[in-house]
């Protein structure tokens, strides 16, 4: 019985060390891209990707998502505008989203007044996320 006891604990203690390594990495940070940096964007599962896309308060602009991202692809879709103290000053919104699957999908955002028809020459910002 004592071998017994003597062989059970370098076993067990082998088994949960081995349990320590399979741990999965941590995400990569996360990847913040802005308007001038639209097209193409390499993303790995976990990681946190935030576009922030600038605009005038008060003007009665606003960024637009024309599309959603496949679930499957990229979690999230969230978005906050950021603040500025003075009437008209530049602010930005920012659309969070996280890689969540192998894929491709496209956000394409329109900067335009809610209440105007969609026109040929709105200004328009698309990234092609690669989620790896």
């Amino acid at each position: 019985m004592k071998t017994l006891s003597a062989l059970a604990l370098p076993l067990v203690l082998g088994v949960l060390s081995l349990g320590a390594c399979a741990t999965a990495a941590p995400p990569p940070p996360p990847l913040t891209v802005t308007e001038a940096q639209a097209g193409p964007v390499a993303l790995a599962r976990g990681q946190a990707l935030e576009i922030v896309l600038p605009l005038n308060a008060g003007t009665g602009y606003a960024w637009r998502l024309d599309r959603e991202a496949p679930a499957l692809i990229l979690n999230g879709g969230s978005s906050r505008i950021t603040e500025t103290d003075r009437p008209g000053g530049p602010v930005a919104t920012i659309f969070s989203y996280q890689g969540a699957g192998r894929g491709k999908a496209e956000l394409s955002f329109t900067l335009k007044r809610p209440w105007e028809p969609d026109r040929p020459g709105d200004r328009k910002a698309v990234f092609q996320v690669k989620v790896r």
